[in-house]
């Protein structure tokens, strides 16, 4: 398995790159002719982020779309999750959003969809790759071109977010697209649920002056201070294409992700149908041990919104999510929703059933120290090196420890884990270790950095 540890076009979610650099107009357009290709020159969504680059790559897709004889629907400037869902609703044969998401500015890529607004799983991706490199691209008659249709539908999505989820009791909310793609769709959807909304750099910028397009600890320390400052009962924020989102709780911390997958999983085990979690190899252990309390059980995927979207067809689970705050809700749609997302969990904590405070919620989910770093290994050497480490890292954590292997190693006892995975796009290991006891989760990643480093070094020599 670890022989096909190659570089690839795609990453874990679309293609990316530095914009004119990596991820070039030319390029873009090659791209957009092999969609076309592979459509069958069908009808194609395409939408963008605020991006500095997001038009320029938008008119180099939208032109080998064209040249390919699709039938393009352009939806403009508009979030990813809502490109998504226009695409399945509007009966399109794939979707295409110009976006690098939660990167920094410079960088900017591709997202693809299906005809059900699900982003691209590996095989079609192999496929696009596949066309793109054989050299054999169609391109249409002139005769048979067809004319781009320029759209705005956004309240499509805003109607059927207002439909599918109404508020009891309605919180005061600081809403921060952090001047992305949800800088005014954000604000508005709570306002449609009568919340007193509060918005902070809502205004669409692509160089992102009011914070990092990530919504992470380092960059939320304004909204934090904000929610504790007017009394706000949540913070919410959004990264640059709002398929990821952070909460604030009322006291201005920053909701640990980990936790609030395991409350609100359990939540939804105890009041749903279907009793299925997914979650990826790197999510805290204390999901499963609140999701399982009530009766349920959580799949593990590697890492990737679209591994954890494929296992959620597949085991009909009610929920699936990663720590980065991409999380699909499969009642209302197949690709991770920073907007939804937001607002389900907060109609759910202020609800007449739960009617709790947001730290409340979070903290009926144990909290564990995680711990994550990287170590730098050259891509020759990484096939090798996690070859060994499947076999040799149980002698470091403990003998009887149970192997997980879809998504590098992942190695876990019952006080704890540790996983060492490849990265897909840059020359390094990432490692993670998760324990109950914060004295043995440092003394594990400091052997498994050792260990990993020493392994480096003698594939290195060989």
């Amino acid at each position: 398995m670890w022989s096909d540890l190659r570089e690839r076009l795609f990453g874990t979610s679309g293609v990316r790159g530095v914009a004119n650099v990596d991820l070039t107009p030319e390029f873009v357009l090659k791209l957009g002719l092999a969609i076309a290709n592979f459509t069958a020159s069908g009808r194609v969504a395409v939408g963008f982020d605020t991006r500095t680059s997001s038009q320029m790559m938008a008119s180099s897709l939208i032109g080998g779309l064209l040249a390919g004889g699709a039938a393009v629907r352009n939806y403009g400037l508009i979030p990813t999750p809502v490109l998504a869902y226009l695409t399945s609703d509007t009966k399109c044969h794939a979707g295409t959003m110009v976006t690098a998401s939660h990167n920094p500015p410079k960088y900017n890529g591709v997202k693809l969809f299906d005809g059900d607004g699900m982003a691209f799983n590996h095989s079609l991706e192999r496929r696009i790759e596949e066309t793109m490199s054989s050299g054999v691209l169609k391109r249409s008659d002139w005769s048979h071109l067809r004319v781009m249709d320029s759209v705005d539908c956004v309240d499509r999505y805003v109607e059927m977010i207002k439909n599918l989820v109404v508020f009891e009791r309605a919180p005061k909310v600081v809403v921060d697209p952090g001047c992305g793609a949800a800088h005014s769709i954000g604000p508005r959807l709570f306002r449609d649920q009568g919340c007193e909304v509060l918005a902070i750099n809502a205004q669409p910028d692509g160089f992102f002056p009011g914070r990092s397009p990530e919504p992470d600890s380092e960059s939320l320390g304004v909204l934090s201070s904000f929610v504790k400052e007017v009394g706000a009962n949540a913070g919410v924020a959004y990264d640059g294409d709002a398929d990821r989102m952070a909460i604030v709780d009322e006291n201005g911390a920053i909701v640990p992700m980990d936790q609030l997958i395991a409350s609100y999983g359990a939540y939804l085990v105890s009041s749903h149908s279907e009793s299925t979690i997914v979650v990826p190899v790197d999510a805290s252990m204390c999901i499963e041990e609140c999701v399982e309390a009530v009766g349920g059980r959580v799949i593990r995927t590697a890492v990737g919104d679209v591994n954890v979207a494929e296992a959620v067809l597949k085991h009909k689970a009610a929920l699936g999510a990663e720590a980065s705050g991409a999380w699909i809700n499969p009642d209302y749609s197949l690709c991770p929703d920073g907007l939804l997302s937001s607002m389900l969990v907060l109609n759910t904590v202020f609800s007449e059933q739960v009617n709790m405070t947001l730290s409340r919620f979070v903290g009926l989910a144990p909290k564990y120290s995680i711990l994550r770093t990287k170590v730098a290994c050259p891509g020759e050497h990484k096939a090798n090196v996690m070859k060994k480490l499947e076999s040799e890292l149980p002698k470091i954590i403990s003998a009887e420890s149970e192997v997980l292997t879809i998504d590098g190693v992942r190695m876990s006892s019952e006080s704890g884990w540790v996983l060492v995975r490849p990265s897909g796009t840059e020359p390094i290991l990432r490692i993670t270790v998760e324990e109950k006891d914060q004295s043995r989760a440092e003394s594990l990643m400091s052997d498994t950095i050792t260990y990993t480093q020493n392994l480096i070094k003698q594939d290195s020599t060989q």
